[in-house]
C-alpha cells in the first residue's frame, strides 16, 4: 500500500499509482500489474498489465466517489492471495482480477506519466 497525492492538482491523463508483481527482464520492458488513479474533476481508476513493453487494460477507467480529487491524498492498496488480486482505495474495495500471467515476482514500484508532480509516501509491503 502507498499514499499518493497530486501536488499541483492537475492529474496526469494516464493516471498514477502502484505497480506490483513486477519484473524487469534483460530487454528492459517492464512486466507487472498496476492500479492507476485519475484525480481530476471526475475521479476514476483502472487496472493494467504491462507485458513485453505493451500496456493492456484489464479493468477500464471506472468512475468512483471513493477516490479523492485534486490535491487530496489517496491510499492505494493491492492484496494478493493465490491467483486473486484485490484492489482498494482509501480502505474501500474497488475490484478484483485473476492473475492469469502467474506474476508472482516481487518488484513493486510507483507509476506516473507526463509532467504533473505526484508525491508518494508511506510505502508498505507486507508478506
Amino acid at each position: 500500500r502507498v499514499t499518493v497525492r497530486n501536488v499541483d492538482g492537475v492529474s496526469p491523463a494516464s493516471g498514477y499509482g502502484l505497480i506490483f508483481h513486477g519484473e524487469k527482464p534483460a530487454d528492459g520492458a517492464l512486466e507487472d500489474y498496476a492500479l492507476l488513479i485519475y484525480t481530476g474533476s471526475d475521479p476514476q481508476y483502472q487496472v493494467v498489465l504491462h507485458k513485453n513493453g505493451v500496456q493492456k487494460t484489464l479493468v477500464p477507467w471506472t468512475k468512483t466517489s471513493i477516490i479523492r480529487s485534486g490535491t487530496s491524498p489517496n491510499q492505494l492498496e493491492n492484496r494478493s492471495q493465490a491467483d486473486e488480486l484485490s484492489f482498494y482505495v482509501n480502505g474501500r474495495y474497488l475490484t478484483r482480477i485473476t492473475d492469469t500471467e502467474n506474476n508472482k515476482r516481487g518488484v513493486a514500484g510507483l507509476y506516473t506519466s507526463e509532467t504533473s508532480e505526484v508525491a508518494f509516501d508511506d510505502l508498505e509491503i507486507v508478506r
